[in-house]
């Protein structure tokens, strides 16, 4: 089959590694990045053009392929392209749909306590994550997971799910998700990584900002202000008391440094 790939980020790659016949990448434009804000093309654009396969970065151009394939693409596909394909489209998406459809499902689902996770392979639909189930897996959240390495994890077994799904052939039918009312998970931005100082040090709020650390790692991460200075938290664990340990912060314009360990219990 002539495969169209969508994907935009490094764990899209995991997925696309494990495509044969990807005749066309289809990609977010390139963007500023950092605090230079140097125009970077995405992961999925430096990988496919090492590969020579052909990047495109808009979407309504018109496309021949027996069937599409997105992973971690961040836009909508529209439906008339995905009508378009002989065979239709195939999403991985990194929950057990249909909880937590949408952009941030891994960090909301550390963030909300949930003790499982998933990958789901679905349909491509009018709306995002909202096709039918192919294959689905379950993963535990431990109490030592972040996001980034989960996330990838999960993408790792989304791509064997596919691979399986790809070796029997079209058609792609699966079973239609439970009509119910379910959490969303809506894309964070860097001003959600914000906790004031004093619930940082409330031994309260102990447990429910280590869940906020390790949803928010590595991105946007977990921030405070202390004297008008923003201050990061790079790492931190909880104590049996319970209460909040910082083993690691980042002043404004400053380099990481460790941070004197005292838990918030003590005064």
């Amino acid at each position: 089959m002539n495969i169209i790939f969508f994907g935009s980020t490094t764990d899209s790659i995991l997925i696309l590694e494990k495509l044969k016949s990807v005749v066309a990448v289809v990609t977010q434009p390139a963007r500023p990045i950092g605090r230079k804000q140097i125009i970077t093309p995405t992961a999925v654009e430096t990988w496919a053009k090492k590969q020579n396969i052909p990047v495109h970065v808009d979407v309504r151009i018109p496309f021949q392929a027996d069937l599409l394939i997105s992973a971690s693409y961040g836009e909508k596909i529209p439906t008339k392209t995905i009508a378009d394909a002989k065979y239709g489209g195939l999403n991985v998406h990194p929950s057990l749909l249909p909880r937590w459809r949408g952009a941030d499902p891994v960090p909301w689902a550390i963030l909300s306590g949930d003790h499982q996770i998933g990958v789901t392979v679905v349909t491509l639909s009018e709306e995002f994550d909202e096709g039918k189930i192919l294959a689905q897996k379950k993963l535990p959240i431990t109490n030592h997971d972040t996001s980034g390495p989960l996330r990838t994890k999960l993408f790792e077994i989304g791509a064997e799910l596919l691979a399986e799904i790809l070796a029997k052939g079209p058609p792609f039918k699966g079973s239609p998700q439970e009509k119910s009312d379910t959490p969303y998970a809506q894309r964070f931005t860097r001003e959600d990584g914000f906790e004031p100082w004093g619930k940082i040090m409330d031994p309260k709020e102990a447990i429910r900002i280590d869940r906020k650390f390790r949803a928010f790692t590595p991105w946007p991460g977990l921030w405070s202000l202390r004297e008008k200075k923003r201050l990061k938290i790079l790492a931190c664990h909880l104590s049996p008391i319970p209460g909040l340990i910082l083993d690691q912060v980042q002043w404004e314009g400053k380099k990481p440094q460790p941070y004197q360990a005292t838990s918030v219990n003590t005064k």
